[in-house]
């Protein structure tokens, strides 16, 4: 008997002491929202995964050397263009999939090589005036690549922030 009011004063004073508290948030809801945060976060790491480590040559080395090359001037036939116009289709389609929070700077870091793909594009659908050969090679002389670089270094702060360990370059 004794144990039984013993058990009872228990389970009433941790009910009192259940509705003083002063917090709104039930426990489904903290679990909730912790399971969006983990969500989010490794979705952010996925991404980050995707870029730095990827299958074959991480999409980040690739980066650099197409801004190297697009800087150097060295984008001057069809295989160089081709490196390019496959990065910009493999970070437009990692920008897509990525959490909000980090497609934007997907889209800034592949900004120099889409508008590389529009010049080649622009340059391709022209035709030259009468007597003239069309020329050689697009020219991408124009095309900064100094945005690009920079969203590079907040993408690399981002997915440390998010967890994710950036490998060395």
């Amino acid at each position: 008997m004794r144990r039984t009011t013993l058990v009872s004063v228990a389970l009433l004073a941790g009910l009192s002491l259940a509705g003083c508290s002063d917090s709104t948030t039930t426990p489904e809801e903290t679990a909730t929202t912790e399971a969006t945060a983990t969500a989010e976060a490794s979705a952010e790491i996925t991404s980050c995964e995707a870029y730095y480590e990827g299958t074959g040559t991480p999409l980040a080395q690739r980066a650099a050397a197409a801004r190297q090359a697009l800087t150097a001037g060295e984008v001057t036939d069809d295989v160089a263009y081709g490196e390019i116009n496959m990065l910009e289709q493999r970070i437009s389609d990692l920008a897509e999939e990525a959490p909000e929070a980090l497609a934007g700077t997907f889209e800034e870091i592949n900004a120099p090589f889409a508008e590389t793909v529009e010049l080649y594009n622009a340059a391709a659908a022209q035709d030259p005036p009468e007597g003239e050969e069309a020329p050689a090679f697009a020219d991408f002389s124009a095309v900064d690549v100094s945005g690009s670089e920079a969203a590079e270094g907040e993408l690399e702060t981002a997915c440390t922030d998010a967890g994710y360990e950036v490998p060395a370059s």
